[in-house]
């Protein structure tokens, strides 16, 4: 990867994050998790270190917005993880677009399970209801934006800048 690719990838990070934030506060629901489809594209297109990297990133991007998590790094940890099962769900080659909706809807309902059950440990109600909205949406904007961040990541490693 390209010091152009990693800016594009930190910069997209960093605006699905404000973005997600953003929109939480305004209540709107279902809200789809928009760095889970940053670091879910990157790990399809470079594997489970980039995967790995970018989840890891993405994760303390939540982690220091707010309203944060309880503990500091659980979303890094989290989300790093969904990066690198992602990232080994990569196929060689042209993939369909189901295929890239099947694996963000499954990191989006395992990212979901995870969250429920940190909520129940902590002895915060979990609505099911409002968990599988966001998986959907998750999904329905990952079938939209994972073609257009490919594009860009082969557009900006295809350029040099000087």
């Amino acid at each position: 990867m390209t010091a152009t690719g990693a800016l594009l990838r930190a910069a997209l990070l960093l605006v699905g994050a404000v973005l997600g934030v953003t929109l939480a506060a305004r209540h709107l629901a279902p809200l789809p998790d928009l760095v889970l489809v940053v670091v879910a594209s990157a790990a399809l297109r470079s594997g489970p270190r980039g995967g790995l990297v970018t989840g890891l990133v993405g994760g303390w991007l939540l982690d220091l917005l707010p309203p944060g998590s309880a503990v500091l790094g659980t979303q890094a940890l989290l989300y790093a993880v969904c990066g690198l099962l992602v990232g080994l769900a990569r196929r060689p080659g042209p993939v369909s677009l189901v295929w890239v909706v099947a694996v963000i809807a499954a990191a989006a309902g395992g990212l979901e399970v995870v969250r429920a059950l940190l909520a129940l440990a902590q002895g915060v109600p979990v609505g099911v209801g409002s968990s599988l909205g966001r998986v959907a949406a998750t999904a329905t904007v990952g079938l939209l934006l994972v073609p257009v961040v490919g594009r860009l990541e082969r557009r900006s490693e295809r350029r040099r800048f000087a």
